[in-house]
């Protein structure tokens, strides 16, 4: 993944964390609106599980090459 991928990733990362769901939630009054709100969080944990996931796959294989790339690696993982 790119540095701009990596970015993303720790952005999307750093987001699910500061969101307050649970507090957003309390304020959602009707039915169709908790139905819509449940549907935009699985959405954005899917991102974000996604992200993560494909980052870790890019630097487990970076480092697994023989000699590993660590200039490469470096632009990425730092």
């Amino acid at each position: 993944m790119s540095g701009a991928g990596k970015k993303v990733a720790d952005v999307a990362f750093k987001a699910s964390k500061s969101i307050d769901w649970d507090g957003m939630g309390k304020m959602i009054v009707s039915e169709e609106a908790r139905r819509e709100f449940a549907t935009l969080r699985r959405a954005f944990d899917e991102v974000n599980t996604t992200l993560q996931t494909k980052f870790s796959q890019v630097r487990h294989l970076l480092l697994s090459i023989d000699p590993p790339l660590y200039s490469f690696t470096s632009l990425c993982i730092d």
